[in-house]
Formats: C-alpha cells, structure tokens, sequence
C-alpha cells in the first residue's frame, strides 16, 4: 500500500488515547503550551502499518512526518544493482521524515516499510511549519533533533570506510548488549531479522552467517534464537 491509500485508513487521533499522550511527551512536542499542541494534534492522523506494508517509496510527495508509537519501521534505499540498502530502523517514541519538511523539493529521500505491525502517528508538515513560525522553543528542539540524525550518519559513515566487516558486527553486537554481567560476559539480543542487520552493516546475509559463526568457533560468543551470549568482550571489541 503507498502513501496515497493510507488516507483511507487513517483516523484523528483521540485525544483520550494513550498515542495522544505518547506523542505529547515527545520532546519535540513537549516544549508547547497545551493551546498549541491542541491544535497540532487535532491535524494528526492514526496510521496502521501491517509487517512488509509500504508507507511510502522514495520520491513520493511528503506531506507529513511520522512518530512510532509501536512496531519498527525500516527506512531504505535501493541501489543501482537492486539490493536494497537499510539505512535506520525506526523504534518506537522516535520519529522520521521531518527533515523533508524543510526540502525545498517535498519529497521522501527513501522508501519506508513495515518490519513489524505498527502504529504511527502521522503529522502534517504544514501544520508543523505554521507551529514553528511563532514557537522558538520548538524550532531549537527540531534543530537538536537534525543534529543527531546528521551525527548518526556522519558516524556511520566513518564505520563503514574505516571498519571491516568484522568490526562492524561486534560493534553492533555490543550496541545491542542487553544484560551486561560481572567480569567479561554479556548478553545481546537480534531484535532484527538477520538480512536486516546484514543491510544495516553493509554486507551479504551469507556474510554475517559466517561471520557469526566464525566468532562461536571461536568461542566468542554462541547464539540461541536471536540471543547472543558473548563469552569475552575482551575479545569482541574491535579495537582491544
């Protein structure tokens, strides 16, 4: 389903529902008087997004940016050779696309899709923009809120010309510890499909297998499902 027949199963967002106050709490949100939120969530949307369902494809006009409020939501690229290339995995309380708000041509830099059933909150760009004209504290906020997505892809772009795809993983491995205990072991846990993480650093599927079964032979870590145990983060970390 594209952007265009989401309308259709988009409802206003109640303002009794615990989304209204998910989205309230937000901190781009959570600087406005009560008067102006209002009056930006009564231009807000409800939008269900099944697993695999398109929200939009790249170039498709941008109207509205969107909060998760449950699921994850993967933003993507397909390149020249036909793969496609994750570029973020959206959680939830986070948002996306509201830099397209200030493109000078509206429209989406990527492709956006369900990896889990999903809820989002969908925000109208004009109505965002017409908020910001007359809040400041709002506009500092949305500035802090492009600054991290521009760190984010300047720092992953530095892993990815200086890393090797072995570095790549266990610095993922270890961004995604869960359970960190006593001495040198820790437990991190694949909340992504496999192809997914494979994407996110930039390698084949058949590429990561190996690599993770490189590290169990070796008795680095070993794997249940999609838990990782790490018997030595000594010997994980890349650069120890």
């Amino acid at each position: 389903m594209t952007q265009s027949s989401l309308v259709l199963d988009s409802l206003p967002m109640d303002k009794n529902s615990a989304l209204y106050q998910s989205v309230r709490s937000h901190y781009l949100f959570s600087g406005l008087d009560e008067e102006d939120f209002e009056r930006l969530a009564a231009e807000m949307k409800v939008v269900d997004l099944d697993q695999g369902e398109v929200l939009f494809h790249r170039g498709d006009p941008a109207d509205s940016f969107y909060y998760v409020d449950t699921g994850l939501v993967e933003l993507s690229l397909i390149a020249a050779t036909g793969d496609k290339k994750t570029l973020e995995v959206v959680n939830p309380g986070r948002t996306f696309g509201e830099a397209v708000t200030f493109m000078r041509e509206v429209k989406f830099p990527v492709t956006a899709e369900g990896l889990q059933q999903s809820k989002l909150c969908e925000i109208p760009n004009r109505a965002f923009l017409d908020m910001l004209r007359t809040n400041r504290d709002a506009c500092m906020r949305l500035l802090a809120d492009l600054s991290r997505h521009l760190h984010a892809r300047v720092r992953e772009i530095e892993n990815l010309s200086v890393q090797n795809a072995r570095h790549r993983l266990s610095s993922y491995l270890i961004d995604h510890i869960t359970d960190a205990r006593d001495g040198d072991q820790a437990t991190a846990r694949l909340e992504l499909p496999r192809h997914v993480i494979a994407s996110r650093l930039s390698i084949k599927p058949e590429t990561l297998s190996r690599l993770l079964r490189s590290l169990a032979d070796e008795g680095i870590i070993s794997i249940e499902d999609r838990v990782v145990f790490i018997h030595s983060l000594a010997r994980l970390r890349p650069y120890d």
